[in-house]
């Protein structure tokens, strides 16, 4: 979605809503208005990139009529084919088996009253990436993971979920993978000692993969201000030199450089993750606060949110998908460690900053801090199709602390209104050398009027949807018992 900073009073989210939805860019979706009460379909996300033989679970709100139903479809076949895919009653949408010609397919979802009435998402079809496949130890990084527990059993089907196994770290003379708490501790449900596979279990039907590590700390989501754990590395089974796949300067494995650099306003950043591999942008805006969306258990359990101060938001739909939360995020053109990628929406994806999670996860008994494991300073070969998405726009420290001063003094009013989902500093768009209050506003809700300036900082408003924990799903039949379906640990 682009955003602008505005000359007046924003308009009531009633009059942006019809422009686009959630979750990775704007979207389609046809709509009708009369007086005061509108009719419209969306679907979110609103693309998406699905591996061959994989699912993509996608969602319907229709507003403004009583039947909600919907009748899906992929490029106009009810239900779709096995060349372009299928989907289900339920909006599950599985890749065919080959790339169909063009790569990508539309997905729609009609109304079963007013057929005319469509929502529609994009879906482009790719080959995996290595990043989602078994690897041999010892393995590499920015690979797909999780806990073997994260699983939930619900009838006939097993919905499991995974993420990434972001990069490796040591502390007190042991080597621990890091990635995010939602991930290696199932958010906050886990018991020390899980096991931790490789592969994730929803690029292994749903089945325990080799098991890489055991789960030995996490920072608890609610009180610790980040989404991060730590699991012991067993012996030989993670490249020791912290080794993180398309992480070179030619796109080839590469460990990120062993020193730290903080986040700025436009600053170039990469990541190499489970769902969309090797990604490039630019930071969006920093210093924010922002509330994301968990679940206690893998499609089901209690919903919960948390809010973050202080994070990093890295612009652009495409930087990361459902499945990428884990990812080490660092500076593209040094490869030094930036952010801990936890969530994301249509509009951008958060991270923690990458010094904040070390410190949460220090050694309770020493007090040692864990350091990530790395090399020298190195480039990171960004693909064409995104590192076009970098904003080279770069703010002064002075204009960044003089708007940070004003968000800190006006966020909690701000994030008081239910519509506002997030708050950082950014760069202004009329201005661009000029800082500007950042919010993200949920295009589902109805916002209070937000003035064009606060305390002489410009403001700049993202129509976007909630901030979600980006792990991703995979929907088997339950075949066996769960204690034989998830047995194969090695």
């Amino acid at each position: 979605m682009k955003s602008k900073s505005r000359r007046g009073l924003v308009l009531p989210l009633g009059s942006i809503v019809l422009i686009c939805f959630w979750l990775t860019s704007c979207g389609g979706g046809s709509s009708h208005s009369s007086s005061s009460v509108s009719t419209a379909v969306h679907v979110s996300p609103s693309t998406a990139i699905v591996a061959t033989g994989t699912t993509q679970q996608f969602t319907v709100t229709v507003t403004g009529i009583t039947n909600t139903t919907v009748n899906w479809s992929v490029n106009g076949t009810a239900g779709g084919n096995s060349t372009v895919g299928t989907i289900s009653a339920s909006g599950l949408y599985t890749a065919p088996s080959s790339i169909p010609n063009p790569a990508t397919v539309q997905v729609t979802a009609a109304d079963q009253a007013s057929p005319s009435l469509t929502g529609s998402a994009s879906v482009t079809v790719i080959n995996p990436p290595d990043n989602q496949k078994a690897q041999p130890f010892p393995i590499k990084l920015g690979t797909t993971g999780g806990n073997v527990n994260d699983f939930t059993i619900k009838g006939s089907i097993i919905t499991c979920c995974s993420g990434t196994l972001g990069s490796l770290v040591s502390r007190g003379g042991a080597e621990f993978i890091l990635s995010n708490n939602h991930v290696l501790a199932r958010s906050d449900q886990a018991k020390p000692g899980e096991a931790i596979s490789q592969p994730g279990l929803v690029d292994n039907r749903c089945k325990a993969g080799n098991t890489v590590a055991h789960l030995t700390q996490a920072a608890p989501l609610k009180t610790s201000g980040v989404d991060a754990a730590l699991a012991a590395v067993v012996s030989g089974a993670v490249d020791s030199s912290g080794t993180i796949l398309d992480l070179g300067t030619n796109q080839d494995p590469a460990p990120p450089a062993g020193t730290l650099a903080t986040a700025a306003m436009g600053m170039a950043v990469a990541k190499s993750g489970r769902s969309s591999g090797l990604t490039c942008s630019s930071v969006q805006t920093i210093n924010t606060s922002v509330r994301i969306d968990y679940q206690t258990s893998c499609n089901g359990g209690t919903t919960f949110t948390v809010t973050f101060n202080n994070q990093v938001v890295v612009g652009g739909g495409s930087f990361s998908a459902a499945g990428d939360s884990g990812s080490l995020i660092v500076d593209s053109q040094t490869a030094q460690p930036v952010a801990l990628l936890y969530g994301g929406n249509s509009t951008g994806t958060v991270g923690n900053p990458i010094q904040a999670v070390l410190t949460a996860l220090k050694d309770p008994s020493s007090g040692a801090v864990p350091a990530v494991v790395g090399g020298p300073q190195h480039s990171v070969a960004c693909p064409a199709s995104s590192a076009a998405q970098a904003n080279s726009v770069m703010l002064s420290e002075q204009e960044v602390q003089r708007a940070t001063a004003v968000k800190l003094r006006h966020e909690v009013r701000l994030m008081s209104d239910p519509a506002v989902v997030g708050v950082g500093v950014g760069a202004s768009d009329d201005n661009p050398g000029e800082a500007a209050l950042v919010l993200y506003v949920d295009r589902e809700k109805t916002h209070a009027p937000i003035p064009v300036q606060i305390d002489s900082v410009r403001t700049k408003i993202i129509v976007t949807d909630r901030f979600h924990a980006t792990s991703t799903q995979e929907q088997v039949a339950n075949m066996s018992p769960p204690e034989e379906a998830l047995s194969d640990d090695v």
